[in-house]
């Protein structure tokens, strides 16, 4: 094959791609490539493990195993073709392996087309692209979060306004609530194993070596349930759980004054222990939706070894829940429905997050049924390692860091300089 042939390999198209099938000895797959819309960027990307699953689904080992040696060779072929012709690999920056590693990104084969269609020229610019594109999803993430956090805080405050009268309704039948009374110091209890699951969780932040890929998953989960409770706050409002606190409904003059009101819950999350009082957000409990999250993630991206600590966070975890019955806070029913519904979103997201082939079969209906978590994980599909480091970089690291900027920035003079 001659080298100028070989230069564009990554543009061939399916019909040049089918044609090579048929020359490399495989040509029963060549009707199955063309009518998947494999063309010559898509083969270079190919491996063993991605043609074995969706949409290509080849079983024969002794085939796959040949073909992707057939790949290989193209490859090496094409790479010796360049040198030759004096076009060397391009050298690319250190961050931008680190985040092709971390993420092991384009899990379909459009956006692996997409990627490596791209000249050789803008290599450089494609990595660096996708790691911006990943810290302004985390942003995105951290801001979906407080908004959400901010609509709860309006629901809290609407449901506050429309609390039902106590001498009118009295509180609902509860088993827990019916038969143990009330322990004033118990909601302080529940407040602190927030607090302290937090910072847990801030520790974790902290030193995980994906640490964005870990906060934008919380953001977005924690951001998605909460968002969910606002709804259910809103549109039904239960009579007081405990008919001896100190709460009542709320008026205000005007939408000034409501709206500094919300200000004050936003600023105080919800919390009793800077002493504010909030009532009427019973359906369902928002700090439980805190507890187990932060004890979910915790789990989640801690070593599996760890297995007595994972045992610690649940039952920490749990007896923060019962602080919140004893305290007579909210319904027990309140208490369960939280921790269902926390658990078993947390679960699905990262069911979807790390299985490639669930996203591939199930990309429409992801796309229409979970909207924000097809924006935020469409381009991830296996599970993240955890892997720790120092977030303070070492002084090599910065040299190092320094030294491949300078060589990006004069790849990049040159490129410019060679097709002026």
């Amino acid at each position: 094959m001659e080298g100028s042939e070989m230069e564009t390999i990554h543009h061939w198209s399916r019909a040049r791609v089918g044609q090579w099938l048929t020359e490399s000895g495989f040509p029963e797959y060549r009707k199955l490539f063309e009518d998947r819309n494999i063309d010559g960027a898509a083969l270079c990307g190919l491996t063993e493990e991605s043609l074995q699953q969706e949409p290509l689904n080849l079983t024969v080992a002794s085939d796959i195993q040949k073909l992707v040696g057939c790949i290989q060779q193209l490859k090496q072929l094409h790479q010796h073709s360049a040198i030759c012709n004096g076009q060397g690999p391009q050298l690319l920056p250190y961050k931008a392996f680190e985040v092709v590693e971390m993420e092991d990104s384009e899990n379909s084969f459009d956006s692996d087309r997409e990627l490596l269609s791209k000249t050789d020229d803008n290599q450089n610019t494609v990595y660096y692209s996708r790691f911006s594109s990943e810290l302004r999803k985390t942003v995105l993430a951290v801001a979906y979060g407080a908004l959400s956090h901010f609509m709860t805080s309006v629901a809290i405050v609407v449901a506050q306004s429309r609390l039902p009268d106590k001498k009118r309704y009295p509180p609902l039948p509860d088993i827990y609530l019916d038969n143990f009374a009330m322990i004033p110091w118990a909601y302080k209890v529940s407040e602190s194993v927030i607090l302290s699951l937090l910072a847990l969780l801030c520790v974790i932040l902290i030193f995980h070596k994906h640490r964005w890929v870990v906060l934008r998953r919380t953001m977005v989960i924690a951001g998605s349930i909460y968002l969910l409770r606002c709804i259910c706050v809103t549109v039904t409002n239960l009579p007081m759980p405990e008919k001896h606190y100190n709460c009542d409904r709320m008026v205000f003059q005007d939408s000034w004054s409501q709206f500094k009101r919300i200000l004050v819950v936003y600023s105080g999350m919800g919390m009793k222990l800077g002493g504010m009082k909030t009532c009427g957000d019973y359906m369902f409990s928002g700090h439980t939706i805190t507890m187990t999250i932060a004890t979910l993630t915790a789990i989640e991206y801690t070593p599996s070894r760890y297995r007595l600590l994972h045992l610690a966070l649940w039952l920490y975890c749990f007896c923060g829940m019962w602080a919140i019955l004893a305290s007579h806070g909210h319904y027990t029913l309140d208490v369960v429905v939280a921790f269902y519904i926390s658990s078993r979103i947390f679960m699905y997201h990262q069911t979807f997050a790390n299985n490639l082939t669930m996203m591939r079969r199930n990309r429409k209906r992801i796309k229409i049924w979970f909207p924000v978590f097809y924006f935020f994980e469409k381009d991830t599909h296996r599970a993240v390692k955890n892997e720790y480091e120092c977030p303070i970089p070492s002084i090599d690291s910065l040299r190092k860091f320094i030294k491949d900027r300078r060589v990006d920035f004069c790849l990049k003079q040159y490129t410019v300089f060679r097709h002026s």
